[in-house]
């Protein structure tokens, strides 16, 4: 009999996620909620330990490592968090379990952790169901729309297992809508009652009628469809695949390991030639930077910029050379507009273009090659992708996995590489504090979609502000919601969902965009986390403003940097409301204001300190580098009953 434990354990904060993701060039400002426990074979922190998160928000999920013969741990919910956590050891096989009081227990496979991360990092892997149905499967999902694939099929059935339990428990309104579950000990006395354990075969051979018999003694999941544990294994893919993806900005960090973290990474760098050398004054050479967001619908939009400009003799590192360019040659805009496909959540790969719109430039800059490994990194070098992996030798078929860029300027072809990190991963939306009318009950309040105005105040006050108005929707994402005004007013033009086209994001004949996404719902003071990236010609001063990214970016080696704070909306007020409104709160992670900041704007900056040669145009950019940032909710806006 193995015995059951929980290691307690500090986990680093987001603080030492993104310092493993720039060294000394970015460097996070850490939400002030950040703190947790696990539970497992290993503290997470110490030397060969790989920590994991599930997709899915389970607290007392039993498992095995396999380096530990004696003792079997759970998974915990950690609600600062918004994760169910637990650790085994690099290169461990874990077994997942749910285990009745006595004997009973249901049997999820054994899952070998290399498929997940093989390298430790302070930033946890999620772990999806479909990872789970890989381990009672031994095959891989290839189309989550498939109804052949066996183990897509298997993920089906844990999931509405999961959410069965859930709807028994009154946990959720909405078959489809993910909530905290616990499995009780309850539960656990009430496993007894099925007649026999489940073997991890009955998962993949037994039909619907045999699979819902075995388990109707324990819980009845006929009351979820197929359909719905499809949709609800969807949603959570979608959700461990979210985040926000930056490359490494590689200016001043070092190279090579930094305590357990990974670094030295070169970010986005190429050239016009089949060899980048940095003192050949006759090859071209490109760099850049930039923030994608993926939201909850599995779109990914953001904004970035690039350099460009000739190798310099005195100059031997890529970092030397990026220095350079930067205090040279002036920043171009990149955009990314939303692009329903980037990293595919069941593969993990860039599968197909991912392209970001260049300023003048007819032909867009394409990222497509790259593998997310760990949950976290993509590897475009073969030194960087050795770390990342712990492999000795690249085979060839190795190198489809790097990550791989190109763009047409003019008659020049430039190609090049990408390390890119995911970093802010998003969770699911606690009922407690993110009600919609899918998850309350009915004559309760809620509080979304929820309409509101975004004031943007400049650094340099000869600037207007511009008042941008916003839906945060049922879903959890954010958009706009602009009127359409011939004197350039954005703010908001109704608080009416019927107007609102989904499928074209046109609302009331306006074309809206996609802007960011809540990334947790924080039960302890009830708040929410929001990031944005805006990333839209149309939103003019604004276009490439980007909020709630809690990140420094340096700028110079003498300590000059951009500030990006975090934006957490308190919506205490509003959630004891039947009808009506109240006030909210609207602070960064210090209880401070809001900042929000312009990378474009801000180099452009740089670049004319260091250049006389500026232009007015020059000057104008550079006035648009960041500023305060205050939200309202917009007047037409009422907290609804559920009838």
């Amino acid at each position: 009999m193995k015995n059951k434990y929980l290691l307690p354990f500090a986990l680093t904060t987001l603080m030492a996620a993104l310092s493993g993701c720039g060294g000394e060039s970015a460097k996070v400002i850490p939400e002030v909620y950040d703190s947790s426990t696990a539970h497992g074979a290993c503290t997470i922190d110490s030397a060969g330990c790989l920590g994991f998160a599930l997709d899915y928000p389970l607290d007392g999920l039993n498992f095995t490592c396999s380096s530990d013969t004696k003792n079997s741990f759970v998974t915990y919910l950690d609600l600062q968090n918004g994760v169910a956590q637990g650790a085994c050891k690099v290169g461990d096989s874990i077994t997942f379990f749910i285990k009745g009081e006595k004997d009973k227990k249901i049997n999820l496979g054994t899952l070998n952790l290399n498929e997940i991360a093989k390298v430790s990092t302070s930033q946890l892997p999620r772990l999806t169901i479909l990872d789970i149905a890989f381990g009672i499967t031994g095959r891989k999902a290839v189309d989550i729309n498939s109804n052949t694939d066996g183990t897509v099929k298997v993920a089906i059935r844990i999931a509405k297992i999961l959410q069965a339990l859930a709807q028994q428990g009154n946990s959720i309104v909405d078959p489809t809508d993910i909530q905290a579950l616990y499995i009780t000990d309850q539960m656990r006395r009430d496993l007894e009652n099925i007649l026999e354990s489940i073997a991890q075969e009955k998962f993949v051979n037994a039909t619907d009628i045999e699979f819902e018999s075995l388990l109707k003694p324990w819980v009845d999941i006929s009351t979820i469809s197929d359909e719905q544990g499809r949709t609800t294994v969807l949603k959570l893919i979608t959700i461990a695949n979210a985040g926000v993806y930056q490359p490494e900005f590689s200016l001043f960090s070092t190279s090579g390991v930094l305590g357990s973290l990974l670094s030295g990474s070169d970010g986005l760098v190429g050239c016009n030639k089949s060899t980048c050398n940095t003192t050949d004054s006759s090859t071209q050479h490109l760099f850049g930077h930039f923030m994608l967001l993926t939201d909850r619908d599995g779109y990914t939009f953001g904004s970035g910029l690039q350099w460009r400009g000739a190798g310099i003799s005195d100059t031997s590192t890529i970092g030397g050379l990026n220095t350079k360019l930067l205090t040279t040659t002036k920043p171009i805009r990149m955009t990314a507009n939303a692009q329903n496909h980037w990293i595919n959540p069941v593969t993990k790969k860039i599968d197909q273009n991912f392209d970001f719109q260049v300023d003048n430039v007819l032909t867009p800059l394409s990222i497509y090659q790259g593998t997310l490994y760990n949950d976290y990194m993509i590897a475009g070098k073969e030194k960087f992708y050795k770390l990342l992996t712990g492999k000795t030798e690249v085979a060839l078929a190795d190198r489809y996995d790097f990550g791989l860029w190109r763009q047409t300027i003019g008659s020049e072809n430039f190609q090049g590489t990408l390390d890119l990190y995911k970093i802010f991963p998003i969770t699911y939306l606690d009922k407690r504090v993110f009600k919609t009318i899918n998850n309350v009950k009915f004559g309760e309040g809620y509080l979304f979609p929820m309409y509101a105005d975004l004031t943007f105040k400049f650094t340099d006050t000869t600037v207007p502000d511009i008042v941008l108005g916003i839906v945060i929707d049922e879903k959890g994402n954010i958009r706009t919601n602009m009127k359409s005004d011939s004197t350039g007013d954005m703010s908001t033009a109704s608080c009416d969902s019927s107007k609102f086209n989904a499928s074209t994001y046109v609302n009331d004949g306006v074309q809206q965009y996609r802007i960011g996404t809540v990334s947790r719902a924080f039960t302890n003071d009830k708040t929410l986390s929001l990031r944005m990236v805006l990333a839209n010609a149309k939103l003019g001063n604004i276009n490439g403003a980007l909020v709630g990214m809690n990140s420094n970016i340096k700028t110079s080696s003498s300590g000059d940097n951009i500030v990006i704070g975090g934006a957490l909306l308190n919506v205490s007020n509003l959630l004891n409301l039947t009808t009506g409104t109240a006030e909210v709160t609207f602070k960064d992670s210090a209880v401070d204001t809001v900042k929000w900041a312009s990378t474009l704007a801000s180099f452009q900056k740089v670049y004319n300190t260091n250049n006389q040669t500026h232009t007015t145009d020059d000057k104008q950019l550079a006035k648009l580098s960041g500023g305060t940032l205050t939200f309202a909710l917009a007047s037409c806006y009422t907290v609804k009953p559920k009838i």
